[in-house]
């Protein structure tokens, strides 16, 4: 309890996280059951709204990464169902950043514009803090080791290939593509 009041963090998003973690570790794991995970928190509200012409692709989408999910589905006649869709279109949204797409392409596809990005992805990144920290307390490791590449992934909008490039000084998501590109892996 006092780590989580440290944490800054609401008690049910912990619970939820603690919850979470408990079935990941009869589960595996991608980068979407995390930020799934992190986008259905009351603290990453507003949540990206799913637009009615969206809805089906979300909806397979959900059938796509269904045995990745983490978190519990709601019914669909549930109250909740709408703010889940949302929490899904949410971590699309962090999934195309960590797939290195550009403030551009997200602003067309999503509709957020870039002060809206900045302001989402930090706090995308206290919440994995906040979960690092708890599967740090819990005593998970195997899942302590995807949670900080994932806090990475998130911070530098990068795929897992470009970690070792970004411990450089003066080293960024672009330059470090072009590198990576030209063979430089670390």
């Amino acid at each position: 309890g006092k780590r989580i009041a440290e944490l800054y963090i609401d008690p049910l998003t912990a619970h939820e996280f603690i919850v979470a973690l408990k079935k990941s570790s009869s589960k595996q794991t991608t980068n979407f059951s995390f930020l799934q995970l992190i986008s259905s928190t009351l603290e990453m509200r507003p949540l990206l709204r799913t637009r009615v012409k969206e809805l089906e692709d979300i909806e397979n989408s959900i059938v796509q990464h269904h045995e990745f999910m983490i978190t519990t589905e709601p019914s669909v006649y549930d109250e909740e169902y709408d703010e889940f869709l949302n929490s899904i279109k949410t971590a699309f949204f962090f999934l195309e950043w960590v797939d290195e797409k550009d403030e551009e392409f997200l602003l067309e596809k999503y509709n957020v514009r870039p002060g809206e990005i900045r302001v989402k992805l930090e706090t995308a990144d206290w919440l994995l803090y906040a979960l690092q920290e708890l599967t740090r307390i819990s005593k998970m490791q195997s899942l302590l080791k995807e949670i900080t590449k994932l806090r990475i992934q998130i911070k530098y909008g990068v795929k897992e290939e470009l970690i070792p490039l970004l411990k450089l000084k003066n080293i960024g998501r672009v330059r470090a593509r072009k590198l990576f590109n030209n063979g430089i892996k670390d």
